[in-house]
């Protein structure tokens, strides 16, 4: 059995345009007017569960497409398995390609904000690139305490063109936060995210008040010239932070 969904999208240009390397992208921001309708396996169309707060479309040296982003969590529940499908157009409307990836934050609380990558491994769209449409899955879960706290962290570039942040988290919780990752957006002047990155703690997993470290490494050289400032987040199975 399928099921088809349509929705119906508007796109509000601005002018205004972003730059990889000498090409031209314009930004588009898109409003999503539809209803959630639940697919098999209790999955979602659930565009009305998140808000986009920012996207950024970069093409890298190699001619592929990397859609950065940051969504929020705008429902009245947890959401996790958060996938966001991605629809590439020409300047004619015309589908040319189409993409997906899975929210940085495995579980997003209520009012959460997680960043998110899709990457275009085909590299022909890139020249007729023109705009693009988003949309996102999810499935309902449970909210998580925000007991691991980045109690400090550090930057730096290397002679290679490399970026690092290394750090500490802190688990303030009363039992063991497992699979403990954490994740870094990197900004730019102007504020847009052009690019993630993330590492595991070490030790993995974090014992009921026990630190741990972590050290991420930004090896797009293109962008990390560019990296302004930087937001951290740690994740685990059983909590996050804030």
């Amino acid at each position: 059995m399928s099921i088809s969904i349509f929705w119906r999208l508007l796109a509000m240009r601005k002018n205004s345009f972003l730059c990889a390397r000498d090409i031209l992208i314009p930004k588009t921001v898109l409003i999503f007017f539809g209803i959630p309708i639940l697919l098999l396996n209790n999955s979602a169309y659930s565009i009305e569960n998140f808000k986009t707060l920012q996207t950024n479309t970069l093409v890298d040296q190699s001619g592929i497409i990397h859609l950065f982003g940051e969504l929020k969590n705008i429902s009245n529940e947890s959401q996790y398995s958060v996938t966001a499908f991605a629809n590439l157009h020409d300047k004619n409307g015309q589908n040319i390609g189409n993409g997906s990836g899975i929210a940085m934050v495995r579980s997003l609380n209520v009012g959460q904000v997680s960043p998110l990558e899709i990457l275009f491994l085909n590299k022909d769209p890139s020249k007729q690139f023109f705009d693009y449409s988003l949309n996102y899955t999810s499935k309902a879960g449970h909210q998580k305490a925000d007991n691991i706290v980045i109690t400090s962290s550090k930057s730096r570039p290397d002679i290679f063109g490399y970026y690092y942040v290394s750090g500490r988290i802190l688990n303030m919780g009363n039992q063991t936060a497992t699979n403990v990752l954490a994740i870094a957006s990197f900004f730019d002047t102007n504020g847009k995210i052009i690019g993630l990155s993330s590492a595991i703690a070490e030790p993995t997993n974090i014992t009921s008040h026990s630190p741990a470290s972590f050290t991420i490494v930004m090896d797009d050289k293109l962008q990390s010239s560019k990296i302004k400032n930087y937001s951290l987040i740690a994740d685990s199975d059983q909590y996050v932070s804030k």
